[in-house]
């Protein structure tokens, strides 16, 4: 597998050393500070992806090499997961992320015994909410070979725990798993009538004998259902086993399906949403997306291969094994719907295609006379990357794309496509890599708009300068050192920095502006403790303090 290079670009340096100090007038002093974090490596023949560490947190996010153009990209912070690809540990830690495009971290979810992935902003009741898919017991492992029982978590504004989605479903689950809910990694989507859209898989019965198997096998149904988010109700379900023939899958039966223990994946679910009334399924082994109504009918399809009952796909609009299925656009003559098109199934096959950011502007009601049209196709033509499992793509709001490459560790923001000599191709404006080819993934990868504020209280510790401390030129004669962070916070500005002979004696002595996840700040000459406040959007009010820190005694 191939990472992500983008010939003529310059690689950005991340903010992990400190910058030079900031100077200007203010109410309180301006201390010298910088930006405060370290990369750190398992040495130089490890497959371990490097690692920031903090004097103030434990997080331990990746590393990422970002390469850009310098073009105007999307205001907003991504969203993503680093993920074990294989059985190789190839990343310090399994847990959601959130991070800048510059590559500092702004908030280290909590670490995952098993798998976490699929975490992104969503709306519930006209407020921002953060959800994300945890896998629990045994049965969390099973995301490693393309699913997984689980919970979906739902966060508010502070990361206080609103929900914890767990769907009211009987399933069959494989011998020695155990699993406390059983939604699945592929969705969590929050409709516009305050439910979630998930997937869930059931091990169940089937007839095997169409595709070569026995008359008494077993089938992974991958169910699509939707939910009460606040009790778990059930209030949907689609059985693709009860509506589709087990032979129209592309799936090998590879020996599967003898027993309850290693079930045929036929269909294989990954992408749900709302359309008006009706649900948008996407199946990546039968390389179609469906249309179905409220009662489990099949509307329409459209498929990768044939295009289904649209007609023929046009050059380039192919696909195969695809994931995330989104509409973009609708109305009743028109629908404008877009995939990541994996186009590939095992990893390292032999002549890989390009996975690619795929959309088609489909007629309605389905004509074969009037066939797809190709909107895009994105991919990097200099270095194109043959993702052979999960991904995502998604339209940005100024015109841009967002590309996830999901098996591989990789994620990219493209301009605005162009009608150019390549059709349908974009050009790459960022793009980073956080892993090893595919000895890490991310399900899912999101740039989105997020304001939060935590629950909890900013973290502070007070060292002794360091013999290399890069603010020893502006420090005076004060030999300790303030580092401060502020997990999951998106708007602080500064930090006001208090300090006195007591803990009961502070007062503000001067200010820290915030930069990076974690500021280094010179404490104040004198001061026997230590305290900061978070200031956010460039105000006066001090949002939340730390704790009091004697000096010394961090």
């Amino acid at each position: 597998m191939k990472l992500l290079n983008l010939t003529s670009l310059t690689l950005v340096p991340l903010t992990l050393a400190a910058t030079l100090p900031k100077i200007r007038q203010a109410s309180e002093p301006l201390l010298c500070s910088a930006a405060s974090s370290q990369i750190a490596t398992n040495g130089t023949n490890s497959t371990l992806w490097p690692w920031q560490t903090y004097k103030s947190s434990d997080a331990v996010p990746p590393v990422l090499a970002i390469n850009k153009t310098g073009d105007a990209l999307f205001v907003g912070l991504i969203f993503f997961d680093a993920s074990l690809g294989s059985s190789v540990v190839a990343t310090k830690e399994v847990a959601p992320l959130i991070m800048t495009d510059t590559g500092d971290l702004v908030w280290n979810g909590p670490v995952a015994t098993t798998q976490a992935a699929n975490v992104r902003v969503q709306t519930f009741n006209g407020s921002q909410v953060l959800t994300y898919w945890s896998g629990q017991g045994t049965a969390g492992t099973s995301q490693i070979v393309g699913h997984g029982f689980g919970e979906i978590v739902v966060l508010d504004t502070n990361y206080t725990e609103l929900y914890t989605v767990c769907p009211k479903l009987s399933f069959n689950l494989p011998p020695n798993v155990t699993a406390n809910c059983v939604a699945d990694i592929h969705e969590s989507f929050i409709t516009s009538r305050k439910t979630m859209l998930i997937t869930a898989y059931n091990t169940t019965p089937a007839d095997l004998t169409s595709v070569g198997g026995p008359k008494n096998g077993w089938v992974l149904d991958s169910i699509a259902a939707e939910v009460n988010i606040t009790t778990g109700e059930v209030l949907f379900t689609w059985s693709p086993l009860a509506h589709l023939k087990v032979n129209q899958s592309h799936y090998p039966l590879s020996g599967a399906g003898l027993n309850q223990s290693n079930p045929y994946d036929f269909f294989h679910i990954n992408a749900i949403e709302l359309v008006g009334e009706n649900y948008l399924i996407n199946s990546r082994h039968f390389w179609s997306t469906f249309l179905v109504n409220p009662k489990g009918e099949i509307l329409w399809e459209i498929n990768g291969e044939t295009g289904g009952d649209f007609g023929t796909l046009p050059e380039g609009g192919t696909f195969s094994w695809q994931h995330f299925a989104r509409v973009q656009q609708l109305n009743s003559t028109k629908a404008l719907v877009s995939w990541f098109a994996n186009n590939n199934d095992l990893t390292g096959q032999a002549n890989a295609k390009p996975s690619t950011g795929l959309s088609l502007l489909l007629t309605l009601p389905p004509n074969a006379t009037s066939p797809p049209v190709l909107v895009t196709n994105f991919t990097n033509p200099h270095s194109p990357v043959d993702a052979w499992s999960q991904g995502s793509f998604q339209y940005l709001p100024n015109g841009n794309k967002f590309i996830g490459y999901g098996s591989n560790a990789v994620i990219a923001e493209y301009g605005p496509y162009t009608n150019g000599t390549n059709g349908t191709e974009g050009q790459v404006r960022w793009a980073a890599s956080f892993g090893s080819g595919d000895l890490v993934s991310s399900y899912r990868a999101y740039k989105q708009v997020w304001h939060a504020t935590p629950a909890t209280k900013p973290s502070l510790v007070v060292l002794q300068a360091a013999s290399n401390d890069t603010l020893k030129h502006c420090a005076g004669s004060s030999t300790w050192r303030g580092y401060v962070s502020w997990n999951g916070a998106t708007d602080v500005t500064k930090y006001i920095v208090y300090t006195g002979s007591t803990n009961t004696t502070l007062t503000a002595t001067g200010q820290a502006s915030k930069t990076g996840f974690e500021t280094e700040f010179v404490v104040p000459s004198g001061a026997a403790y230590v305290q900061v406040g978070a200031v956010e959007n460039n105000g006066t009010a001090v949002t939340r303090k730390s704790s009091v820190v004697a000096v010394g005694n961090s």
